[in-house]
């Protein structure tokens, strides 16, 4: 008798001990059929479902003999059998774990991620079926092996939502997917984290699933698209990706659960979107900083971030042995510029997201090495000391350590929790490391910085 239709629970008796992976399965198409309903005349049966088993094995003697679930982990769900009185028993601490009904096999094995195939040939997946994937025993242990997931959309969209354990990579600009086409570069090396990168090296045994924000059908993006340049780059390098139909919208619709957050959007100061960190901050710092009672922060031992009142205050500069100054700003004075006390440099840039700040960061970081040299502190500023001042600093760490982007964001902000670089610094701070982990900018990591928790 087939278990009943509330019940969710496999039940076999094996007259030996066996692992569920070697059971041969047959399906009793009629009790599905009753069970599972119908659409119009056609009855529904998922083409991929994973069946978990819970097997038991009698024994005459009554003793208490166990077998595991055939997930990764080779000790957890352990299923304890014993026969006494004519009566099978099982028990377990997780009988009640879902069991799927799986399609006619000769033998179970773990199925394929592919759904199905795209008008290009290339293979799909569907969001439950990866969904499934990523679920866990109730022990905490994956069910089945993890595929390796990377998504191919911008870096903020990457930070502001993901799937669970997915890797990014920089594909977004122009330059990099040039690159990429001409095999210039590897998918390997628009990575910029490092754990990323070493997960990434030991996927030959693993399936590959890659995702953008929306793609439905893989055959119809152009030759530019990141999606489809990515895919071709895989290719190339032997490996078979994947595509997830719908990207990260289709899956987040229904497994919202299974996504990460880390970026939230919120307002600057002068009313422009900038971004924050959510989640990434010491409990300690304060929800909404206080922009006009902020105080200069130490960034580094020689390094200081601050506002117009705090280029302002003399005492507290020297106080803090200040010798050098970078107004960030194109309207506000060099104050104090008459009394010969400071080494003063303007980057002449505004606020807004047409500024291109980039164009004056090597010039800012030869400043701020000047001043490391001589030994004396250095005051970097704007007119709040929130987003342009904040950036070049940002992108200073960047140069002379192996921070990303986003180690470095954190770092700053957690000094300084106003700081809201606006979006259009974001990019072209995403741009930069880009351009780092491509070898296009060097990395200057020597002398290494002192006052730096992590490791340069």
């Amino acid at each position: 008798m087939p278990p009943s239709p509330l019940d969710d629970r496999i039940v076999v008796a094996l007259p030996r001990p066996i692992r569920p992976q070697e059971l041969r399965l047959r399906l009793d198409t009629s009790y599905l059929e009753a069970t599972v309903g119908t659409v119009g005349q056609s009855t529904v049966i998922s083409s991929t479902t994973v069946v978990k088993i819970q097997a038991y094995m009698p024994s005459s003697s009554g003793s208490t003999r166990s077998l595991t679930c055939g997930c990764s982990s080779a000790s957890c769900c352990k299923v304890s059998t014993y026969e006494k009185d004519g009566q099978v028993s099982a028990s377990s601490p997780n009988l009640n774990s879902g069991v799927g009904y799986g399609v006619p096999t000769e033998a179970y094995s773990a199925p394929s991620l592919t759904s199905g195939l795209s008008r290009g040939g290339m293979r799909v997946i569907h969001p439950n079926e990866l969904a499934k994937k990523l679920t866990h025993c109730p022990l905490g242990h994956p069910v089945g092996p993890v595929p390796v997931i990377i998504d191919c959309r911008p870096f903020m969209e990457f930070n502001k939502s993901h799937i669970r354990g997915a890797m990014h990579i920089n594909c977004s600009d122009k330059i990099s997917r040039r690159r990429l086409q001409q095999g210039k570069i590897t998918v390997l090396d628009l990575i910029s984290c490092r754990q990323s990168k070493d997960s990434f090296k030991g996927i030959f045994s693993k399936e590959l699933v890659v995702y953008d924000e929306s793609t439905v059908d893989p055959g119809r993006l152009t030759p530019s698209q990141p999606l489809q340049v990515v895919l071709e780059s895989l290719r190339r390098e032997g490996k078979d990706p994947i595509v997830l139909k719908g990207g990260l919208a289709g899956f987040r619709q229904s497994h919202g659960d299974l996504c990460e957050h880390s970026l939230h959007l919120e307002e600057g100061q002068d009313g422009s979107t900038a971004v924050g960190l959510s989640g990434a901050l010491p409990h300690s710092l304060p929800s909404t900083p206080d922009i006009e009672n902020a105080e200069l922060t130490a960034i580094l031992p020689f390094l200081f971030l601050g506002n117009e009142r705090d280029a302002q205050d003399l005492q507290l500069m020297q106080r803090m042995d200040i010798g050098f100054i970078l107004n960030v700003t194109t309207h506000l004075p060099l104050y104090h510029y008459e009394l010969g006390l400071f080494k003063y440099k303007r980057l002449p840039a505004s606020d807004s997201n047409k500024q291109n700040l980039r164009q004056y960061f090597e010039e800012a970081f030869e400043f701020t090495e000047e001043a490391h040299q001589a030994s004396r502190g250095l005051l970097i500023h704007c007119q709040a000391g929130v987003s342009r001042s904040a950036t070049i600093v940002i992108a200073y760490l960047m140069k002379h350590t192996w921070m990303t982007m986003t180690d470095a964001y954190k770092f700053v902000k957690s000094r300084r929790p106003i700081i809201s670089p606006n979006l259009n610094f974001m990019g072209q701070l995403l741009e930069f490391e880009e351009d780092l982990n491509n070898g296009i900018t060097p990395r200057i990591l020597t002398p290494k910085l002192t006052g730096l928790e992590t490791v340069v």
